[in-house]
């Protein structure tokens, strides 16, 4: 993890479920903020210190190539762009030539927005 990411104040992707730490949670405005840029296919629940936000009932795969979308992963990525850490110096996924690890890390990163 980069030493810019350790601040408490970022994450690095989503996932089905998410933790967010109260700090992030207040940078994101307060847990009213938060749920209301998501509808109510994606909860969020307290937990000692922060939040567990949940894209949906249960995880799914998606697929961009046969257009399967996920629009809760894409809803709490949008909710969470903010607080996304996307400053490396190096990328995260390494992979043979003629990929770019740098892309590819940003890529994956991105991949619900």
């Amino acid at each position: 993890m980069e030493a810019a990411c350790s601040d408490g104040l970022h994450i690095k992707s989503i996932n089905w479920l998410t933790i967010l730490s109260d700090k992030i949670v207040e940078r994101l405005g307060g847990r009213q903020v938060l749920e209301a840029k998501l509808a109510s296919s994606c909860p969020v629940f307290n937990f000692n210190g922060g939040v567990i936000v949940q894209a949906g009932d249960e995880p799914q795969l998606g697929d961009n190539n046969r257009r399967i979308v996920l629009d809760d992963y894409r809803r709490v990525s949008g909710a969470l762009k903010m607080v996304r850490f996307e400053d490396y110096k190096l990328g995260l996924i390494a992979l043979p030539e003629p990929y770019d690890n740098m892309e590819e890390t940003l890529s994956w990163i991105r991949r619900f927005d």
